[in-house]
């Protein structure tokens, strides 16, 4: 079997490390990425990086939860979730906090919104996700 470029890599220390991973980032579109960084992202601990995954993890499971729960009843979902935002309790709702939620909930089914969520959180959703989220930290300064 050839021999690959991992198999040198992986037994350079983290200083070379770094260095040829911001020689390897330049070789794509000239895109410079300091070493320092490389260096910090390699030097992390390993909870650190776990901590990403298990609140994917948990994201996901609130997710299919979620997803299972508005699929079985879509206008008890999507009451549920107008007290949650709204700060009231269903087990002592108001007769007039229950009109309000059955009328906005026969409102939002009128108008069929494209997103749950308020525009300017989906907007800056797609915002970070296409620019990134420095660039767009920088652009709302």
């Amino acid at each position: 079997m050839t021999k690959q470029y991992y198999d040198d890599f992986s037994k350079l220390t983290l200083d070379k490390m770094a260095q040829e991973m911001e020689n390897l980032t330049y070789l794509y579109h000239e895109t410079k990425v300091p070493k320092k960084h490389y260096k910090e992202q390699l030097s992390k601990g390993y909870e650190e990086l776990i901590e990403a995954s298990v609140s994917v993890n948990l994201v996901n499971t609130i997710y299919t939860t979620l997803t299972a729960l508005q699929k079985e009843s879509p206008k008890l979902f999507y009451e549920a979730l107008l007290a949650l935002d709204m700060g009231f309790k269903p087990s002592t709702i108001t007769p007039s906090q229950y009109q309000a939620m059955e009328y906005t909930f026969n409102q939002y089914t009128e108008n069929k919104p494209k997103h749950m969520l308020d525009n300017c959180y989906t907007e800056l959703f797609d915002n970070v996700v296409e620019n990134g989220l420095s660039f767009t930290i920088d652009n709302t300064k």
